[in-house]
This record gives structure tokens, C-alpha cells and sequence, in this order.
């Protein structure tokens, strides 16, 4: 993962539907309306757990980048993302400190991001209500396009200076009927994606805290940094 735990938790837009495009528009919701029952679900969050896929599209890289494993968020302030492939990794932030793990290169990092912690999870975007996201991003509704019927888009545009210079815009789908994640994007100004599919999303599964406690073994080099959260670091 690269600096980021602020996973933009969005929605979905409808799909275009042949011949009665015009009447289902007409019933389609407002984004007030959207994101009025977007913030219901979000108050009655307190774990979430999912499968994902992350496809990584970058200038650097010759061909896109998939990866995929599970994701858990107890709120307010504890995620983990654990890769299985193409490498084991686990990328954790609970109790104001961060901590990357990876077992084949014998490799961790830690870091007290005290400081940081609201700028990452705002960054992401995960169990926070609209009217926090407000505060930092213009939210407007679209089209999802065709390959993601049953849902709503959301867009979210950045707007601090500081932010803009890493991030272009957050594009995130919620399914239309439980207003849970299906997919975030997003971009940055050079135009490289990452794109995060769930699958299997799970609300208010029975999650032990002890999840977020990495216990790392003696032969491991641990340094300061954030090179492994997407959004913050480098990328994996």
C-alpha cells in the first residue's frame, strides 16, 4: 500500500439502461438525497471487513499492477490492509502509529503519525460522513457507466493546494441498496490510477482488536518511515 488511509468510501452512479434511460433518470436521487442515506449507513459503521483487488496503473510501470487481499477498519482510527499477492504485506495504523510489514524481505516500518492520522484517514475517505468530506473535498454525482449497474458514483475533488498536488480527484461507487463499497479510484495530476475493487463486504463483522497489533519477529529490520501507505509514500 502506498500513504493513504483515507480510502475515499464513495458512490456509485446508475448505469445508462437502453430505452428507458429517460424514465429511469427522472427517478434517480439527488446527491443530497444520496448522500443523506450515504450518511446513515456511514453512523452505523463500526468494523468493516472485505476482500479486494487493487490494479495500479503508473508512468513507471510497463504494464498494470494487481494485487489483492483483505481489508478491515474498526473506527475510528484502526485499518489494516493485508496483500497476498504479488507479495505478503500488511499495512496497519491503530493507536496513532503506523506500521508496515514485509515478511520476504525481512522488512517493517513504524512511525507515531499522531500529526498525520486525520490527513490520512481523510485521505481515504473510509467511514466518515459527507459532511466531513465537505470540509476538504467538492463531492458531485455522476454516471458510473455500464459496468457498474446497481450503484451510485460519487467524485470527490480536492480542495486544499497541498492535496491537489498529489491527488486529481477520488472516484468512489456504493451499491444502491446497502450503500457499502464497490470500488474506489483514485487519480493523480500525471494522470496514474489506482483503482481498489471490494468484494465480499462485510458490515459490523465481530472484529478482535487485537487484529491491529503486528508482532513482528527478532530477525527483522525495522526503519522510520511511510514508504509503504499508498497515497503518502512511495509504491510497493
Amino acid at each position: 500500500m502506498n500513504r493513504t488511509f483515507r480510502v475515499a468510501l464513495a458512490i456509485a452512479g446508475i448505469a445508462l439502461i437502453p430505452c428507458t434511460a429517460s424514465s429511469e433518470t427522472a427517478t434517480q436521487p439527488s446527491l443530497d438525497q444520496v448522500l443523506a442515506r450515504f450518511d446513515e449507513v456511514q453512523q452505523g459503521v463500526a468494523t468493516l471487513s472485505a476482500q479486494f483487488t487493487e490494479t495500479t496503473v503508473n508512468e513507471l510501470l510497463k504494464e498494470p499492477m494487481i494485487a489483492r487481499g483483505q481489508f478491515y477498519m474498526t473506527k475510528p482510527d484502526s485499518v489494516m490492509w493485508e496483500y497476498s499477492t504479488p507479495e505478503s504485506m500488511q499495512f496497519v495504523i491503530a493507536k496513532d502509529e503506523y506500521v508496515g510489514y514485509f515478511p520476504a524481505r525481512k522488512r517493517a516500518e513504524r512511525r507515531n503519525i499522531q500529526r498525520w492520522r486525520d490527513q490520512i484517514f481523510r485521505f481515504f475517505g473510509l467511514g466518515q460522513v459527507s459532511g466531513e468530506l465537505k470540509k476538504f473535498y467538492d463531492i458531485r454525482l455522476e454516471e458510473p457507466g455500464p459496468e457498474m449497474k446497481g450503484a451510485y458514483a460519487l467524485v470527490l475533488d480536492p480542495r486544499k493546494r497541498r492535496v491537489k498536488k498529489r491527488m486529481e480527484s477520488v472516484r468512489f461507487w456504493v451499491d444502491r441498496d446497502t450503500y457499502l463499497p464497490i470500488k474506489v479510484e483514485y487519480r493523480d495530476p500525471k494522470g496514474n490510477t489506482r483503482v481498489i475493487q471490494f468484494h465480499k463486504m462485510q458490515l459490523n463483522p465481530d472484529l478482535s482488536a487485537g487484529l491491529y497489533n503486528l508482532s513482528l519477529p527478532s530477525d527483522v529490520t525495522v526503519t522510520t518511515g511511510f514508504g509503504g501507505i499508498h497515497g503518502l509514500g512511495s509504491t510497493h
